[in-house]
């Protein structure tokens, strides 16, 4: 696995990829990288802000460069900037084919486009100052043409695929008996919709292609009527406006359900046995085992992250609305397609805003033509939760707060750890609810796997508060305490310099020692490889062999002029050879 990083006409080659390295695939096509490497390290330096790597044969930008004094998280995107160089002031089509549509936008680029003919829809466009990746975004709206793509930023190839058309389950399953190793489950029903009215220009409507009416249904999830008006000027053709309203309405007739799972990619790690059985892709369709809803349903995968150097901390996030799959998204992104040309040129922010009466959700999202902000504020019986969401190109960040009437949590940029106050302590959870760290007024609890580890604090000598200091205490159940240096940016792993063994690590390192790994200067009298038991030479006489010097001449103030070597070799306490 290597990262070659291009710095003005020479390439670098960064070969310490780690569990944190990430490769996002999402919904849509795009792909994007993230990783973490120390400031000190030999290649960071080539690191520029819009500066090209390569990964897989995928050309990304670097995008985001957030540096701490240990460590920079570096964010990566596509390198789509060829798509974005030529600029359409007015960009007018009616009913035309995406062939024609890719033909004039990618005749002045190298890129190409690939199955291009598997949408035999026509569209009709009014937009303004909008570039050829802004046309072809546009081109993924379901009131569009609905297309995703596969970019391949080296070969310059866009392929056009159609997810709809592969609803057959690929025989992929995820269960916690066999792949599963997590399961985040959320569903929303705020934005269910199963009747919808639906108006072109100049107040057109699908009644003269829907024997009268106005509106159409879907009733697959519920038999009630929830109605919502959609209104697009695009429109001319009721018989477009009606084929669009059906794909539009069968994305708003369910509820919004998604998993988040956490996958041992098998395929990968035993390749030998599962990789004809258990691999997958982004869009395809596998079976979940929910055994906690007693639930056997299959769903679309819509992402995947894959660590590389460590596929058992892989994530695919499936869902049962493609077109609500990036997170949280709501129905704002839906009518984003509605804007007209100059509310996308202007970056109008659309606000909406939804009460839930039964739960009390207050829901506020802002979102315009490349990116989507949100807050969720949710009030029930058992508490209060905020969070907060803002994509910056295909990363999206996050915050969280949690109130209850016994704790308190916060989270921050989808990391897997939480803070949670509670008991006048501050504690520290992950994801499974295993507390890692507790901060109270006596100091620092470390835990693992909820067993307490040791503690940093202070305390009193024989509880005499004028006798304060800072203690390191170890618990009975742990095995040594340590003071460790990092030898260089490339070492794996830290060298034990100060080390109480309370249990035996190896040969090395026996029980209830002290053991240095490095010499001890003694007010300058220094202490290098000595035997020392009880304070006496081992077997209580003197053997080996000593090297000094003795002064053979003397300046006039004192000092030493010239010396010589000697030589000292003792057995069992009786010298056998000297020499000088």
């Amino acid at each position: 696995m290597v990262l070659k990083i291009f710095y003005n006409n020479d390439v670098k080659l960064f070969t310490d990829i780690d569990s944190t390295f990430c490769v996002t695939k999402t919904y849509g096509g795009m792909l994007s990288l993230q990783f973490d490497i120390s400031p000190k390290h030999s290649i960071y330096k080539y690191l520029t802000l819009d500066g090209e790597v390569e990964y897989e044969n995928q050309r990304y930008l670097i995008k985001s460069i957030n540096e701490r004094k240990t460590v920079s998280t570096i964010v990566c995107e596509l390198n789509l900037d060829d798509l974005r160089a030529d600029m359409f002031t007015s960009f007018n089509k009616t009913t035309e084919s995406f062939h024609n549509i890719c033909t004039e936008i990618l005749s002045n680029t190298d890129w190409t486009v690939k199955n291009d003919t598997l949408v035999s829809k026509r569209c009709s466009f009014e937009l303004t100052d909008v570039t050829v990746l802004d046309i072809l975004n546009q081109c993924t709206n379901s009131t569009s043409y609905g297309n995703v793509y596969e970019y391949n930023t080296k070969q310059k190839t866009i392929t056009l695929i159609k997810p709809e058309n592969n609803t057959e389950p690929k025989g992929v399953y995820f269960t916690d008996e066999l792949n599963l190793t997590d399961l985040n489950y959320k569903g929303s029903s705020s934005g269910l919709v199963t009747r919808l009215y639906a108006y072109g220009k100049d107040g057109l409507s699908i009644a003269s292609v829907n024997n009268g009416c106005e509106y159409i249904e879907n009733h697959t999830y519920t038999d009630k009527v929830i109605s919502y008006v959609w209104r697009d000027e695009r429109y001319t053709d009721p018989q477009s406006l009606l084929d669009d309203g059906v794909v539009k309405l069968a994305n708003m007739a369910e509820p919004e359900q998604s998993y988040t799972c956490k996958v041992i990619d098998l395929a990968k790690t035993q390749p030998d046995i599962y990789k004809d059985i258990l691999s997958y892709s982004l869009y395809d369709v596998v079976t979940l085992v929910d055994r906690n809803r007693n639930r056997r349903q299959n769903y679309r995968i819509v992402e995947i992250k894959e660590y590389p150097a460590k596929p058992i901390l892989n994530t695919v996030t499936l869902s049962s609305i493609p077109a609500k799959i990036t997170g949280k998204l709501t129905t704002i992104n839906n009518r984003i397609t509605e804007l007209n040309a100059q509310q996308l040129h202007d970056r109008t922010k659309v606000n909406e805003i939804k009460q839930d009466l039964d739960t009390t959700v207050l829901h506020v999202a802002e979102s315009w033509a490349s990116s989507v902000n949100e807050s969720l504020f949710t009030q029930t019986a058992e508490g209060l939760f905020l969070e907060v969401n803002k994509v910056v190109g295909t990363n999206r960040w996050s915050t969280l707060l949690q109130q209850s009437a016994e704790d308190v949590r916060i989270a921050w940029n989808n990391i897997s750890e939480y803070i949670k106050f509670e008991n006048a302590q501050l504690n520290i959870y992950n994801t499974s609810d295993k507390k890692l760290m507790s901060l109270n007024q006596y100091g620092q609890d470390f835990y693992y796997n909820d067993n307490e580890v040791g503690s940093v604090g202070t305390s009193s000598y024989l509880h005499d508060d004028n006798k304060r200091g800072l203690s390191f205490d170890l618990n009975s159940n742990s095995a040594y305490m340590t003071w460790a240096y990092m030898r260089s940016d490339d070492a794996e792993a830290f060298t034990m310099k100060l080390t109480y063994t309370a249990q035996k690590l190896s040969d090395e390192y026996e029980k209830d020692q002290l053991h240095a790994g490095c010499d001890l200067n003694l007010h300058n009298n220094y202490l290098r490889k000595a035997v020392l038991s009880d304070w006496k030479f081992e077997g209580g006489t003197i053997s080996g062999t000593f090297k000094g010097y003795y002064v053979t001449s003397f300046r006039s103030d004192g000092t030493a002029n010239t010396w010589k070597e000697f030589t000292l070799t003792f057995k069992n306490g009786i010298l056998q050879k000297a020499t000088w």
